[in-house]
């Protein structure tokens, strides 16, 4: 995999919004797979609740747990670990919110 890139991230079942995160070109699918600091986790996860999205942020293994109400009972959750990143040497911790199994474009690049 390259460097880690800036850049701005959309999904489809969340309109009208984008979200900056990082890349290193990783697709799924040919999906986009970003990772974002945590603030912005937040933010995809909280717009995420209107599509049925339950969510909790676990401070002991620093990852988010996120499910569908619409999941079966036996379903086991996504779970978002925290990943150490260099950028701007600078060391950042981001999390992969759907990366590799949700529908993200990459929309623009931040410079």
């Amino acid at each position: 995999m390259g460097n880690w890139m800036n850049s701005n991230f959309s999904i489809d079942s969340i309109l009208r919004q984008t979200f900056e995160g990082y890349t290193q070109g990783a697709s799924w699918n040919g999906w986009a797979c970003p990772y974002f600091e945590r603030t912005i986790a937040e933010r995809v996860l909280r717009a995420s609740e209107a599509n049925n999205y339950n969510w909790r942020y676990d401070s002991e293994s620093d990852a988010f747990i996120v499910q569908s109400k619409d999941d079966p009972e036996d379903y086991d959750p996504e779970v978002f670990n925290g990943v150490k990143i260099n950028i701007a040497d600078m060391e950042i911790v981001v999390y992969g919110i759907g990366a590799f199994s949700w529908v993200w474009e990459e929309i623009s690049t931040v410079r």
